[in-house]
């Protein structure tokens, strides 16, 4: 996204963490900084283009259902909803508001899978009867206990954003930061 014209930034922890925020303003310093992304569609809505959606997966849907409604064009993570329900009212609303949209999945779009899929096309390598597929994921902890104290929140994090449409818990580092995505 670099070669874009960035005109705002959003996120809900501003610390050095795996994303390493004050980096990535560092890099866009005439963009417009946000904690919430229902401000910065407020003030620079009429700004912006298109948005890319690289939350926690709980707050994807809205975010994009949102920009959409505003006629914006949306580049959203994996996974872009948590029900059949919001894919389909993407759709419609993509439809409806005449927007490019696209679900980013790195993993299926490499070279290789790619080149997988055309020898199979093409009949390269036969018929296939069997397919074994092998992945390293997940790579984030799994099987965790929900963790009893709670610690305060540190001062780069505005937990309540970060919780968005999901159930309130309070803050622990067992949830964020990226190993959310293991709950």
């Amino acid at each position: 996204m670099a070669t874009e014209n960035i005109v705002a930034l959003c996120d809900v922890d501003w610390g050095i963490g795996r994303n390493n925020v004050p980096q990535v303003f560092d890099t866009y310093p005439q963009a417009a900084k946000y904690w919430d992304w229902r401000k910065m569609f407020d003030e620079m809505g009429k700004s912006i283009e298109a948005i890319m959606v690289a939350t926690s997966d709980h707050t994807h849907a809205i975010i994009t259902v949102n920009a959409i409604t505003m006629g914006k064009h949306a580049y959203t993570q994996k996974p872009l909803t948590h029900s059949v329900y919001e894919s389909r009212l993407l759709t419609k609303l993509a439809e409806k508001y005449k927007v490019a949209t696209q679900m980013r999945n790195q993993g299926s779009s490499a070279e290789g899978v790619r080149l997988a899929c055309e020898w199979i096309w093409n009949g390269e390598i036969g018929e296939v009867k069997k397919i074994e597929a092998y992945t390293n994921r997940p790579i984030w902890p799994q099987g965790l206990r929900t963790p009893t104290d709670t610690p305060p929140v540190p001062e780069t994090l505005n937990w309540d954003f970060f919780i968005g449409p999901a159930r309130f818990r309070p803050y622990n580092p067992a949830y964020h930061s990226w190993i959310w995505r293991g709950w």
